[in-house]
């Protein structure tokens, strides 16, 4: 058996190459595609042979992926910033349609898509835990540009024709992204029977981070620079538990059908919650002095901030579609993948957070 993995030096991928790599080495090949560069620390001592693969090109991505059995295809744009908007939709939705099409041009027999729990929007019921079946385009807290999946389907089609004119409308790049691409997944496997099965990921803590994503929030809250944080909060998970959901996803998860892999129910937290307990560990784990208590922008507020965001330069760390996806309150559930995968998270946010910190102390957001 061959299993491909794109996007294999990124914080999932590396996760998830590690466990895959001691679970089922044995009667397994492993093919990490790689973009801009290859190995990430995780996965230094691993015996892997990278391949490169730019998803956005299309005939590089069917040469690739021949021959291949399994294929989890994680590679993505984690990118909030409109100056960036046209490489964050080609990445992650015409390199999607690429792979789904040479997943069906070269026969690969399961295509596991990793796809988020950001664009699902809020739960609907105050208090309660979302699942697979929150409709994103109902809520009005979810700052998405599409009104329904037809319209996320003719901006996915569009593209495809190098019609961008839908974007001038995007306000958060990956959320409108990530949700296009899924609706393309979707389509792909009712109308041409596309072997996928899709994980909505909650938020992912760690180690392996070199991209310095949530890296980046534990990190200013270990040295005590960040006083201030948004009004939202997410569903966090330990990184080890959702590449084991990614594993279970391929093993046991039916085709055509999504799975939430997350924290436990706990570990829905808001923003300044989830820096409480950052702080926390850094002071008992590592003796740092640093502030406990963080001061939450007003909604409201941060609505202004999001508006005057819009006039930040090209390249600034703070802007609209960062504060807008901010801003919003995601609750999510695992109930589906433990009743169907058998998924129970095991590591505690605690531990995750602690693992994160250590990884950052040791290659300081570097490297991947």
């Amino acid at each position: 058996m061959t299993i491909g993995v794109t996007g294999s030096a990124g914080f999932l991928g590396a996760n998830l190459l590690r466990r895959l790599h001691g679970v089922h080495m044995t009667d397994a090949k492993l093919v990490p595609f790689y973009s801009t560069r290859t190995g990430n620390p995780l996965t230094d001592g691993l015996s892997l042979a990278y391949a490169h693969l730019d998803v956005t090109a299309r005939q590089e991505v069917f040469e690739r992926t021949r021959g291949l059995d399994v294929l989890f295809h994680l590679a993505g744009a984690v990118d909030y910033s409109k100056h960036n908007l046209r490489r964050t939709w080609d990445i992650n939705v015409v390199g999607a349609k690429n792979v789904f099409d040479a997943a069906l041009a070269n026969k690969i027999g399961k295509v596991v898509y990793v796809s988020s729990i950001s664009f699902l929007g809020a739960a609907t019921t105050p208090g309660a835990l979302a699942d697979e079946t929150n409709d994103p385009y109902a809520g009005r807290e979810n700052p998405i540009s599409f009104r329904d999946r037809e319209q996320a389907l003719q901006a996915a089609h569009a593209s495809l024709g190098d019609g961008y004119g839908f974007l001038s409308n995007v306000r958060v790049p990956y959320f409108d992204s990530k949700l296009a691409a899924y609706e393309l997944a979707l389509e792909y496997r009712r109308r041409h029977g596309l072997p996928v099965t899709v994980v909505f990921p909650g938020t992912a803590v760690g180690a392996g981070d070199t991209r310095f994503s949530i890296a980046r929030l534990v990190s200013l809250v270990y040295e005590g620079k960040l006083r201030f944080t948004l009004p939202g909060g997410t569903s966090f998970a330990a990184v080890e538990d959702v590449s084991e959901g990614l594993r279970l996803a391929w093993v046991r998860g039916r085709e055509g059908e999504g799975y939430i892999i997350t924290g436990a129910a706990e570990d829905n937290l808001s923003y300044a919650q989830f820096m409480n307990k950052v702080a926390l560990v850094s002071r008992r784990e590592y003796g740092r002095r640093v502030p406990r208590r963080f001061l939450t922008v007003p909604a409201a507020l941060s609505r202004v901030a999001a508006r005057a965001a819009r006039a930040v330069p090209p390249g600034s760390q703070l802007n609209e579609g960062l504060i807008l996806s901010g801003s919003v309150t995601h609750r999510f559930g695992h109930a589906k993948a433990t009743r169907e995968l058998g998924y129970e998270p095991k590591t505690t946010l605690d531990t995750a957070i602690r693992e994160c910190i250590d990884f950052y102390r040791e290659h300081g957001g570097e490297g991947g």
